[in-house]
């Protein structure tokens, strides 16, 4: 899954291609970039690189990880993590 995020005014302090974020962290300010008429978010979300609508999309489920595992994922997960944010810098193609 990847998103885009267009005719933004500027990005927030610390945002950069790669960043990993959260539901409801904020990411940017609305702008008029480019041939936009007037301020506007362009958003898309795509699925293997197809876009697809985000509202009807269907979603892996998962159930969320119990409590008592939490400490080992995170000891696991940790140098991974850390592997993935030196790759920050790779920039990627995408033909449309």
């Amino acid at each position: 899954y990847t998103t885009l995020y267009a005719h933004m005014s500027k990005y927030k302090r610390g945002i950069k291609r790669g960043k990993r974020v959260h539901q409801g962290d904020v990411i940017g300010y609305i702008g008029s970039s480019g041939l936009a008429t007037g301020p506007h978010l362009h958003y898309e979300f795509r699925v293997s690189g197809v876009h697809r609508n985000p509202l009807t999309v269907k979603l892996p489920k998962a159930e969320p990880l119990p409590k008592k595992y939490r400490s080992e994922f995170d000891q696991q997960a940790q140098p991974l993590l850390a592997q993935l944010d030196k790759t920050n810098d790779t920039t990627l193609a995408l033909n449309d």
